[in-house]
């Protein structure tokens, strides 16, 4: 009796009060696959790598993104998180170092640039594997998957996010996270020698044709 007092006393009844709650709550959308029609309005053009749309993409989601939760979706498993774009440091992935960086605000554009680090003979880059990204927006995210998604180190793209906050708006930008994997068919495509490797294949080249020469000599 002493609640229902406060209410009247305040102006307010248990009827405006069931009102304003159902205005503040938003119906949630059980999240889906891009390809099986996505409840909540994604498209893989909502995300572009290199100028290539998303293969797919699954949302939206309540909570926060992690390697676990991406793991658990119907593109398979075996992904590791790379990197987001708040983050301080460059991450590293199969001897490469990975910068990622995002401008705009509600849409805009992002950049991977990549930097061979481990000193090997044969260079790292291009690789080519499969992608997740992830739009945080509000309280809610959506990933966008890319099959075979070849990195040469100067990679780009745009972004849009496509859903709403509680408000009914276009929420700003959290966060953008990236998952890789390597999978049946990746890895590096194609063993680029370094420039030093170059040099002394060239060397050995022309020692052979050097030592051919002199026995072609000395035998006429």
């Amino acid at each position: 009796m002493k609640s229902l007092s406060l209410f009247r006393h305040l102006g307010l009844s248990l009827g405006s009060l069931a009102l304003a709650t159902a205005l503040c709550v938003q119906p949630s959308v059980a999240a889906s696959y891009c390809s099986d029609g996505n409840l909540d309005g994604l498209s893989p053009a909502d995300m572009t790598f290199n100028s290539a749309l998303a293969t797919n993409c699954y949302g939206v989601v309540m909570g926060n993104d992690t390697q676990s939760t991406i793991n658990s979706l119907a593109w398979g498993n075996d992904w590791t998180f790379l990197s987001k774009d708040e983050a301080m440091r460059p991450a590293t992935f199969m001897g490469v170092e990975f910068a990622l960086d995002t401008a705009g605000k509600t849409g805009g554009t992002w950049t991977l640039a990549g930097t061979d680090v481990n000193g090997a003979a044969l260079l790292n880059l291009p690789l080519e594997m499969d992608l997740v990204v992830v739009l945080k927006a509000s309280n809610r995210y959506a990933a966008y998957f890319f099959d075979d998604a070849v990195f040469d180190g100067a990679d780009g793209g745009t972004w849009s996010i496509a859903f709403e906050n509680h408000g009914g708006q276009i929420p700003r930008l959290s966060h953008m996270s990236f998952y890789v994997r390597i999978d049946e068919d990746g890895g590096i495509p194609s063993a680029i020698p370094e420039a030093q490797t170059y040099a002394m294949m060239l060397a050995g080249l022309s020692l052979v044709g050097l030592m051919a020469r002199r026995r072609s000599h000395a035998s006429a």
